[in-house]
């Protein structure tokens, strides 16, 4: 059995019917075997997990960059354009340049918070006027689909150990999401509070929800669960993501209710402050 894992093979198994030493021995090798084939089987996901995402990246790239040649090449090759189709072309270039940026950026995002080096850079802070800064930010988004944002806050700060920045851009992402994702005309709720010794975040809107089969996915790097939908409304398929990891980062969580048709809540804990 020693001479099989040192070829690789881990699917053997010792009978093992003795207590004495060759017994022990016997143990000692089954247990390094089941050992070294957990550690594969993780290997391998691990390679998965790095095979799709290197698929993901460069589909996501592609298709942005394709448009942008194309574009390009018809404004050249075509002298007499309009003055109005050109300016119309070159919008359409403009955005799918923004897009290239809002991935790269993303994905530079992710890495950093993914590697832990040191990206976050904790003070006491109000999540109070986080919250306010962040609708405050969205408005324009949100009168533009005539959407109602009801903002609910506690009346005392909500005081904790925070990178500004990052946990601004949870909560942007998440209400981001709920305006994009909500019907004209609608209303979406933005809540804070304090329990049990953490801070709790809920945003909750009545868009088009989430299958249950989609709901442990949503947080993975680029799952959508509209792919078309997701990317006409300018959607990276990262977004969620950084909002795990900035969480997590803060040693924190966040979880989401949602049913088909009926909208969904995504709500973050985070520690607070002792001394809040």
């Amino acid at each position: 059995m020693a001479e099989a894992q040192a070829q690789g093979d881990y699917d053997q198994r010792l009978s093992i019917t003795r207590s004495d030493e060759i017994g022990k021995l016997a143990g000692a090798l089954n247990q390094m075997a089941e050992s070294a084939r957990d550690r594969m089987s993780e290997l391998h996901r691990l390679e998965q997990i790095r095979r799709d995402f290197v698929a993901n990246v460069s589909h996501e790239l592609k298709t942005p960059i394709a448009a942008v040649r194309g574009l390009v090449e018809t404004v050249i090759d075509d002298p007499k354009m309009t003055d109005e189709d050109r300016e119309r072309f070159l919008a359409k270039i403009r955005n799918q340049s923004m897009r290239l940026s809002s991935i790269v950026t993303d994905l530079l995002t992710l890495s950093q918070l993914e590697s832990g080096n040191g990206m976050l850079e904790t003070e006491l802070l109000d999540l109070c006027e986080v919250v306010r800064s962040t609708v405050t930010s969205l408005a324009q988004t949100a009168e533009a689909r005539n959407i109602r944002v009801e903002v609910r806050l506690p009346e005392d700060p909500v005081r904790l150990l925070g990178d500004e920045d990052a946990l601004s851009q949870v909560t942007s992402n998440l209400l981001d999401n709920a305006l994009k994702y909500s019907p004209r005309d609608a209303e979406v709720w933005i809540r804070l509070r304090q329990e049990n010794g953490k801070a709790v975040i809920e945003i909750q809107d009545r868009g088009v929800g989430i299958e249950p089969r989609d709901r442990d996915r949503i947080f993975e790097r680029f799952y959508r669960v509209d792919k078309a939908r997701s990317r006409e409304l300018g959607g990276t398929g990262l977004g969620l993501s950084i909002v795990k990891h900035i969480v997590l980062a803060h040693g924190g969580a966040v979880d989401v209710e949602s049913s088909p048709g009926a909208g969904s809540t995504f709500r973050v804990f985070l520690p607070v402050e002792n001394s809040a």
